[in-house]
């Protein structure tokens, strides 16, 4: 009985980890909007969770590090593999369920995390995510050396400092000190540059909302025609369409309490037109448009 009763336990820590017999059979897939980045770049990947058995699938919290359900790893330069460390634990009870066939789409920002920076220098990379005991096919990623001074510069601006790292995570902190001159050389020096554009949204965010400098202690109102003025321009910069998007939604909703309604919809109508010409994306983009769409009109 005793010999039975071990061999039904292996057979049951067996299903579950593999998912064959009970139906919870799952495909993993990374993907990227670019395979080059450069250095100093919010690295942000796709992920593509679907669920290929005969049974309801149910992910616990979300497809994002931070849920710490799916393990992100990556390969830097010299080969060597580490498991991305979040910034911080979210806490959470909701889950994704899938039926047959059905597949829920994500993203993760990478770049930065319990660790530091997770690219701090040019070379090969790869990124996989493991679920269980299912892992990804490794995406390949490139970050870019430095191709003049310049972006010599801006790229050691930003990986020197890893306050500037988590300034980009939280998207804003007034007690950043070190994270807020960063940023202020970086728009004053080099306002049209690509990096300056992932500071530019991280302070526009930082001022659509009511905030308290943990440090002084002291609070501070919202400034929405700052946030307004620093976020208008992203939409025709080319940073990555998971910031244009949430640049959009909060540009939008700072118009919005603006007293500024047709514009506020117009931002978010003309990211909608965009993304239709890039159908590899409208999965894990469009529905979240849609979405703030239908709570404006």
């Amino acid at each position: 009985m005793r010999y039975s009763f071990l061999t039904m336990m292996a057979v049951w820590l067996a299903v579950s980890l593999t998912g064959g017999a009970s139906g919870q059979d799952f495909k993993l897939e990374l993907s990227a909007e670019k395979s080059d980045f450069l250095l100093g770049e919010p690295v942000v990947v796709l992920v593509k969770v679907t669920n290929t058995g005969n049974t309801t699938m149910t992910i616990p919290g979300g497809l994002s590090p931070e849920m710490e359900t799916l393990v992100y790893e990556i390969s830097g330069p010299g080969g060597e593999r580490l498991p991305y460390s979040p910034l911080y634990v979210a806490d959470t009870d909701k889950s994704i369920t899938l039926n047959r066939n059905e597949s829920a789409h994500g993203a993760a920002r990478i770049f930065y995390g319990g660790n530091g920076y997770a690219f701090p220098e040019a070379g090969a990379y790869k990124v996989t995510v493991r679920y269980k005991a299912e892992r990804s096919a490794p995406l390949s990623l490139n970050i870019i050396a430095p191709r003049n001074a310049a972006e010599e510069k801006q790229a050691r601006l930003i990986l020197e400092n890893n306050e500037v790292g988590l300034f980009l995570m939280l998207e804003g902190g007034d007690e950043l000190a070190k994270a807020q001159e960063v940023t202020d050389t970086m728009l004053r020096d080099y306002p049209g540059s690509l990096l300056s554009a992932y500071l530019r949204y991280a302070r526009g965010k930082n001022y659509s909302v009511p905030a308290r400098n943990f440090v002084s202690q002291k609070p501070r109102e919202a400034d929405l025609p700052r946030a307004v003025e620093l976020l208008t321009p992203l939409q025709d910069s080319g940073i990555q369409m998971f910031y244009r998007l949430k640049g959009a939604t909060t540009l939008s909703r700072c118009l919005q309490q603006s007293g500024r309604s047709p514009e506020a919809v117009k931002v978010l109508e003309d990211l909608q037109g965009r993304l239709r010409g890039q159908p590899r994306l409208q999965p894990y983009f469009a529905p979240e448009i849609n979405a703030q769409l239908q709570k404006l009109r």
